[in-house]
């Protein structure tokens, strides 16, 4: 046969292609619980900034009311008590930063780092 008319992948190309492509679906599937988490978590951040009285609430009631928001949405890898709070003026900012460490393979993990950050204003 000359060349020309030879098509397509060798084996080990396409084993080549193959793993490729299983390692970026492991890796997908060990990413995406602590992500879907981090939704979770931006979700409920969105939920007590809107909240009406937030601007008005100590911390000790800002945190319980994420407790109870993280209970309800099954939140494991980041606790409540770990929100900063801000204030500037009549203004809250409330942070959560946190970081979570995915284990990959033998000693091999992933660090994710996660930031958010929300306004909440007191009442006027």
């Amino acid at each position: 046969m000359t060349p020309k008319r030879q098509h397509g992948m060798t084996m080990w190309s396409a084993a080549f292609v193959i793993a490729v492509v299983v390692f970026f679906l492991f890796l997908f599937f060990k990413l995406l619980p602590p992500y879907l988490e981090d939704l979770k978590i931006k979700t409920a951040l969105d939920g007590l900034a809107s909240d009406p009285g937030a601007g008005t609430m100590t911390k000790a009631e800002l945190v319980s009311r994420l407790a109870k928001r993280f209970d309800i949405d099954s939140v494991t890898n980041v606790q409540a008590r770990q929100l900063g709070i801000d204030v500037h003026g009549n203004s809250k900012t409330l942070r959560m930063n946190y970081e979570i460490v995915v284990p990959l393979a033998y000693n091999v993990s992933a660090l994710l780092e996660f930031n958010h950050e929300r306004q909440v204003t007191g009442a006027q």
